[in-house]
């Protein structure tokens, strides 16, 4: 009865992050292990959920406090930020561009004061490494010249926050995921975070809002336009190939240990866009809750 009753606990904090006009209602007669339990979920951003199961007529209550948990506010250093880890593994060619200048979320360039490098990287004899790894008709612009890449400094544990996204993404993708059931990725009114694990291929037009993780290479065919973060982490190395257009409104980070953005046949803008940004932390809603107390 015990294990029942924190099981129904678990099960619908988690159904509670897709859901959460599941507050301030009742669940009874849920089935488990051959027994029942039924659930109360109170309302506010501090939720109580009780779970009170009965097995082989034993009766266990379990009551859990629990708060909405957001993703922690991060800064990016430029349009795209390059990992000291992945330095050495970059190649940049085709018909890319990467612009540290403010854009509004719908790519018009703004000329304020917000304008960042076009890539930036940790230490200085990475800027050269960058710039030799940047071919063809790939065009790097932002602050300081074209090409814009530059040393800053960044204290961002970007494969951490990589991690803590995929802990809990509203989305998820792999190679088994049928992509005609996925409308998009989030909307810029209701963004979301997607978590793509392993080698994916984007083959019609898609659109999404919010912070897109990478692990594994993805492919994108047609016209993909994406406004927020897309984060490359792990032993993944990100390989976006178009035959069509494809629009980042927002930031890239390379958390990995490579990245190879090879454009055929097509155009990619990567264009920095500090209002894409401001919207991922005001409209990206809590999706998960933090345990405050456990009783029984």
């Amino acid at each position: 009865a015990r294990l029942i009753a924190n099981s129904g606990v678990e099960i619908y904090l988690e159904k509670l992050k897709a859901d959460l006009s599941m507050k301030g209602k009742k669940f009874t007669g849920n089935g488990l292990f051959n027994g029942t339990y039924d659930i109360e979920i109170s309302t506010g951003d501090t939720v109580t959920v009780r779970s009170y199961a009965k097995f082989m007529g034993v009766e266990h209550t379990s009551i859990v406090e629990a708060a909405a948990d957001k993703l922690g506010l991060f800064s990016v250093p430029g349009a795209m930020y390059i990992s000291t880890d992945a330095v050495d593994n970059v190649n940049i060619t085709g018909n890319i561009t990467v612009s540290g200048y403010d854009h509004s979320k719908d790519g018009v360039i703004l000329n304020n004061s917000n304008d960042l490098p076009g890539i930036a990287v940790d230490y200085d004899d990475a800027i050269d490494k960058i710039k030799s790894s940047i071919k063809g008709a790939a065009d790097i612009e932002g602050l300081g010249g074209d090409p814009s890449v530059h040393k800053t400094t960044t204290e961002m544990d970007w494969e951490k926050y990589a991690l803590d996204v995929e802990s809990n993404p509203d989305i998820i993708i792999n190679s088994s995921t049928d992509l005609s059931k996925i409308p998009n990725l989030g909307t810029y009114e209701q963004p979301k975070t997607t978590f793509v694990n392993g080698d994916i291929h984007f083959n019609s037009n898609l659109e999404g809002s919010g912070i897109l993780v990478v692990n594994g290479n993805l492919k994108i065919n047609g016209t993909f336009t994406y406004r927020g973060l897309i984060i490359a982490y792990k032993e993944s190395e990100i390989t976006t190939m178009l035959n069509g257009n494809g629009k980042v409104y927002g930031a890239m980070v390379v958390a990995g240990t490579s990245a190879n953005l090879a454009i055929s046949n097509g155009n990619f803008d990567l264009l920095y866009s500090q209002e894409a940004l401001n919207n991922i932390t005001n409209a990206l809603k809590a999706k998960r809750f933090k345990i405050l107390s456990w009783w029984e």
